[in-house]
């Protein structure tokens, strides 16, 4: 991105355009978006990020507070300011306060991305899975056929294919069961990215992909650590800063202890073992959509050595985890 920064002039001036002529001035809203604007000043030195604390009682105005200056800073230096928040409520209220900025919905959609985990989106390979054993139900399968036509139905006319919190009606999990839902999208990190066949059609892929180019993410506090952590991994302490943001607003900051610790913990229980070893070796005989890690990995390891051996080493290992029953 490029260095330039955002006056306080400028962001009282965003913040009058974004609010209108008819708006009821608030002292205390545009004292908020002045003195955001420090954190979107250049680094003095590398490693040393500027930042603000600011706290505002309710009633002031805080999210158009920071979108004023956020919104400046993009546009000007063509790149993405992350607001990160605690909760999918915050980021759909933040989604409805840009519509004041953008009122077009499509010209919305380009300047705005919301971002979530991937458990949240519905995944198209699980979806065909689902739809090849639906019939094997029994009693339940003309129920759950008739809930993933209506969800092929939505997916075409979906936005984001957000199935919490995004276009999906709420009635549907309701009426079908969450459990249809959980079946469909992405909850155990099962993704194979490239070397699924619906892998340019992906909704989550879509989503990483127009966040590369908007002005404005929306995403929560989880996925922003998970983020950095894995930029630290992959950096391997050559400090680059080609692929992550470099301008963040917390919302809800309160909640960022709380966030790290829901993020990074691990549930080591019998049936998170039980559910490790499914993943691993498949349904081991029983009706299942779970295909194992050596049928999701064969077409990228076939013939190749230096990755089968390593795999059937995992796969040996995961006879020592707990078994069904």
């Amino acid at each position: 991105p490029g260095p330039h920064p955002v006056t306080p002039a400028e962001a009282r001036a965003r913040l009058s355009e974004i609010l209108g002529p008819d708006a009821q001035t608030r002292a205390g809203q545009a004292d908020f978006a002045d003195v955001a604007t420090a954190a979107f000043a250049p680094r003095d030195r590398r490693g040393a990020p500027h930042m603000v604390l600011a706290e505002a009682g309710t009633g002031t105005g805080k999210t158009l507070g920071y979108i004023a200056p956020s919104s400046v800073w993009a546009r000007r230096n063509d790149a993405a300011v992350w607001i990160s928040t605690y909760t999918r409520h915050l980021q759909r209220q933040i989604e409805s306060e840009l519509s004041r900025l953008y009122p077009e919905p499509a010209i919305r959609r380009e300047h705005v991305v919301i971002r979530k985990g991937r458990e949240n989106y519905l995944c198209l390979l699980n979806m065909e899975e689902s739809v090849n054993i639906a019939l094997s139900r029994g009693s339940n399968a003309a129920g759950a056929m008739i809930g993933l036509c209506l969800i092929a139905r939505w997916a075409t006319a979906s936005a984001d294919g957000d199935l919490s919190g995004g276009d999906l009606p709420g009635w549907f999990g309701d009426l079908f069961g969450r459990g249809l839902l959980a079946g469909i999208a992405d909850r155990r990190g099962e993704c194979i990215h490239g070397a699924c066949p619906h892998y340019q059609r992906c909704f989550v892929e879509h989503s990483i992909r127009r966040a590369r180019t908007a002005d404005l993410v929306i995403a929560n506090h989880a996925l922003v650590m998970s983020q950095a952590a894995w930029h630290a991994l992959d950096g391997a302490g050559t400090g680059s800063e080609d692929n992550i943001p470099t301008r963040y607003v917390f919302d809800e900051g309160h909640h960022l202890m709380d966030a790290a610790d829901s993020a990074f913990s691990t549930e080591l229980s019998g049936l998170e073992a039980a559910e490790l070893r499914r993943w691993l070796l498949g349904a081991e005989g029983a009706r299942s959509r779970a295909r194992g890690l050596k049928r999701r990995l064969d077409d990228l390891v076939v013939g190749m050595p230096q990755l089968e051996t390593p795999l059937d080493a995992a796969l040996l290992a995961a006879h020592a985890l707990p078994a069904p029953g």
